[in-house]
């Protein structure tokens, strides 16, 4: 049942965001959301339709959103977080990277995600998970890459610190320089996602910028896919489910590969 939840409100998002993308209106400006970033047309729009298809199929549920934050819609059992549009830069100017995430959870911690799912924007690739039955892209079953040594793999970074963070890439040049490959994209939610499908093999954010919906379905999609992610330090993410809630992240393909990340960053911060 849950996935006809998440997949109808996944797609309705990707029509809605057809409809409006490269107007003039889908860009306007209509405040702050709870997250703190500005809410434009096109965001409110996208959690709208979320918001309908969702109370169609679930009924009442509490919605945790980037821009409308904690809300009551009746008195369901279930948390339903929404990131509506991970990527609002790109879609801005017509970069094709941007992604509608949802996870739906049994309590309001990020453990207590029992099924998420986030659909490219673009593309329309969907993928899918649920607690403990795997994960999926476009209904085939996927899994991470086998890839150990940082030498080996595709990384993508995120480093948009916005003059925030002084000497924010130092701190990860090293394995920058050191990675067969490198990426960014702009899109966090499908960054993770790649890694679970086998088409990246890590991610890394030391920011500290990210918000819980900005991660709480990608993250279970790649966790479900068999892969790994934890914060900076190599803790468990379990954060609250809250819009403000923030957390770096190290997300990678194999438990080798993480451990790889993390102690060479440790050692980066002890010279």
């Amino acid at each position: 049942m849950l996935r006809n939840v998440i997949v109808e409100a996944l797609m309705s998002a990707k029509t809605r965001f057809a409809e409006l993308k490269g107007s003039d209106e889908a860009y306007k400006e209509l405040g702050i959301g709870a997250g703190g970033d500005v809410m434009r047309l096109l965001d409110f729009e996208l959690e709208k339709v979320i918001v309908e298809s969702v109370t169609k199929d679930l009924g009442d549920f509490t919605l945790v959103s980037e821009e409308s934050g904690v809300k009551e819609c009746g008195k369901g059992e279930y948390v339903v977080v929404v990131d509506p549009l991970d990527g609002s830069t790109n879609a801005l100017r017509g970069y094709p990277a941007c992604s509608t995430a949802i996870a739906i959870a049994k309590g309001g911690c990020l453990e207590d995600v029992v099924a998420a799912g986030v659909i490219n924007l673009v593309t329309g690739d969907l993928y899918y998970a649920e607690k403990g039955l795997g994960a999926y892209m476009n209904n085939s079953k996927i899994k991470p890459r086998n890839i150990s040594k940082v030498e080996e793999a595709l990384i993508a970074f995120e480093l948009n610190v916005r003059g925030q963070i002084n000497g924010y890439v130092s701190r990860i040049a090293e394995i920058i320089e050191k990675a067969r490959h490198v990426r960014l994209i702009g899109s966090d939610a499908l960054e993770i996602c790649f890694i679970a499908s086998g088409t990246s093999d890590a991610f890394i954010d030391l920011r500290g910028f990210l918000r819980a919906p900005d991660f709480a379905a990608s993250t279970f999609i790649l966790k479900e896919a068999g892969g790994v992610v934890t914060d900076a330090y190599g803790n468990m993410l379990n954060c609250k489910l809250d819009p403000k809630a923030r957390s770096t992240i190290i997300a990678a393909c194999t438990m080798e590969l993480h451990r790889n990340i993390v102690s060479r960053l440790r050692e980066i911060k002890e010279r």
